[in-house]
């Protein structure tokens, strides 16, 4: 992937070209983002640079650019990477068993599902985009030792063709304990001519050790400007108020205006309703929780979180509204005339902050594997006793 495929990153990518053309690049970057801002696509297109054996620079650049340079995208190490094939490419991700995959689930078993997969959206795909590529929605992903383990085969033979062994390691907070601590030992004695690119969009979950011994890299959200761009390419059929829209739902992260995850927003709006009314109705219905309970349950924890997530997200919405904040669009703009009108008025600050108790605490109850029906259910009659007192 070349520099000028990245989306609305220039300035940071200029700064890493500077620091790579005063040999100081360190052995190990971590690049700290949403996916959709471009963590992978980032290090992709700073990996293959790296690899390049005829870089250009702007003057040689034949479209007019911001950057300061750029791989060539001709040279055999470049044809290699656009397939990402090259040798000393070593990508690993987080995978969980399948259908045809039963177990011994690694990075090295999908490696074709995942180069299909990050070339069919150019590297930029979330965490759930993937699971779903592979028949594996219903499981959280994980990093494991297997994978560790193989890094550490790999970086003990010699390069095959380029000057940098490098190592991609995309979503790096979903290693288990044992394979961090195997990483962990490679990043306090490194290999020679071996560069670590690591992503992620949670950083506080990284082991502090291993955050000692990366160069942190925070990618910033992608400007309005670039967002319209992209929607109106991939919607050219949209209104100006449909692309305005688009625009400030997406929060500057490129995969919030893909199709997959509009269908994504428009479920989960279904389930915030349905989450509502069964709270609202929590002291007369206790059996319609239990059967939410047991279809919610069967998501993926990641999918659990995500749905929280956005919860809470179109609560603080309402409550914006509440307090007179212009909005292109009602926070509540899917929903019937009756919800959509009376909804927000449950939203006070009598209970603002009792709603993202009940949340986030239902949120880090998924994290430490606690039951998922007793949690669900806690939370929903929770919520409750929350709307009760507004």
């Amino acid at each position: 992937m070349l520099f000028s495929q990245v989306k609305g990153q220039n300035g940071l990518i200029n700064k890493m070209i500077s620091v790579i053309n005063r040999n100081h690049f360190p052995h190990a970057i971590l690049i700290s983002g949403k996916d959709g801002y471009g963590n992978l696509a980032v290090a992709l297109s700073l990996a293959q640079y790296l690899s390049c054996t005829n870089k250009q620079t702007k003057e040689q650049l034949v479209e007019q650019t911001s950057l300061m340079a750029d791989a060539c995208g001709e040279c055999p190490s470049c044809k290699k990477y656009a397939k990402l094939s090259h040798p000393d490419l070593h990508i690993f991700f987080p995978t969980s068993t399948t259908t045809k995959v039963k177990k011994d689930a690694k990075s090295s078993v999908f490696m074709a599902e995942f180069r299909d997969f990050v070339l069919s959206n150019q590297g930029y795909g979330d965490i759930n985009d993937w699971l779903a590529f592979i028949g594996a929605e219903t499981k959280q992903g994980i990093i494991n030792v297997a994978d560790a383990d193989e890094i550490i085969s790999l970086l003990s033979m010699k390069t095959y063709e380029s000057q940098y062994k490098i190592v991609v390691v995309w979503n790096v907070e979903r290693m288990n304990v044992q394979a961090s601590n195997t990483i962990l030992k490679i990043l306090e004695e490194p290999f020679p001519n071996t560069v670590f690119i690591f992503t992620t969009e949670h950083r506080d979950k990284i082991l502090p050790t291993i955050l000692s011994r990366v160069q942190q890299i925070n990618l910033n959200k992608l400007d309005d400007s670039i967002i319209e761009q992209e929607v109106r390419k991939l919607h050219p059929d949209f209104s100006d108020s449909d692309v305005k829209r688009e625009v400030m739902l997406s929060e500057g992260n490129l995969i919030n205006i893909q199709a997959s995850n509009m269908e994504r927003m428009q479920e989960y709006f279904q389930l915030f309703i349905e989450v509502n009314k069964l709270a609202f109705g929590f002291r007369k219905d206790i059996a319609s929780i239990i059967d939410f309970v047991g279809r919610f349950g069967k998501f993926n924890k990641e999918k659990q979180k995500h749905f929280l997530s956005y919860y809470l997200k179109t609560i603080d919405k309402c409550w914006q509204y509440n307090l007179g904040i212009p909005m292109i669009q009602h926070p509540l703009e899917m929903a019937n005339d009756k919800f959509k009108s009376n909804f927000p008025k449950f939203i006070t600050i009598h209970n603002l902050e009792g709603i993202f108790s009940v949340m986030e605490k239902a949120q880090k109850n998924i994290d430490s594997n606690a039951n998922a029906n007793i949690n669900l259910t806690n939370m929903i009659i929770k919520l409750g006793m929350q709307f009760e007192k507004r």
